[in-house]
């Protein structure tokens, strides 16, 4: 078996390597730049969390959807949706109804970066085992999922209340109810002269 610390560092000097060139390409567009910085960090911590060195921690609000999920915010208002559900989208993903949630084709520098160092440690997920690194992104992963399904349920919740987006979600809106029928009315029996 090979040493893995001579592929770890091949892998942070590949990653170390490739930022600057994507960066120096997409230097005109901040939001870009940040992605990219992201990306690169990602590639050059992907072996030091496959060994359990760096472990992802958990943020507050999604360790309480995994154990609240469906619990309704005290007092029931708009602006309690609004808050609970501005306190997810700052941890997880753009929701569905995001204009930036759109398919995408084909995958990004740094899934490519992370495919790629992912590819060169040996027996990657008996590591990610014996680490204990496979718990934790097991943890993480229940933890993500708990929180966009508690923030769908309280989007749900603030559509029926009438609440406005963010506390509702973009673009629906519920169906007007029937009109109520006017109650049949029987007709008079006519009185016998």
């Amino acid at each position: 078996m090979r040493p893995i610390f001579p592929r770890l560092i091949l892998t942070l000097a590949l990653a170390g390597l490739t930022a600057p060139a994507l960066a120096q390409s997409q230097a005109d567009d901040p939001s870009k730049t940040r992605q990219i910085e992201e990306d690169a960090s990602k590639v050059a911590t992907a072996p030091l969390k496959d060994v359990g060195v760096i472990k992802d921690k958990i943020p507050q609000v999604l360790i309480d959807a995994r154990t609240a999920t469906y619990a309704l915010p005290s007092p029931l208002t708009c602006k309690t949706i609004f808050d609970a559900v501005d306190a997810l989208n700052a941890e997880l993903a753009p929701d569905l109804d995001a204009a930036s949630t759109q398919i995408k084709s084909g995958m990004s520098a740094g899934e490519i970066g992370e495919t790629v160092v992912h590819g060169l440690m040996p027996m990657r997920s008996w590591v990610r085992k014996l680490s204990g690194a496979e718990k934790n992104a097991n943890e993480v992963e229940a933890a993500i999922v708990a929180g966009s399904v508690r923030r769908g349920y309280l989007k749900g919740v603030g559509l029926q209340m009438g609440c406005k987006p963010p506390a509702a979600p973009l673009g629906i809106s519920l169906p007007a109810s029937p009109k109520a029928a006017p109650a049949a009315t029987k007709p008079r029996p006519t009185k016998k002269r």
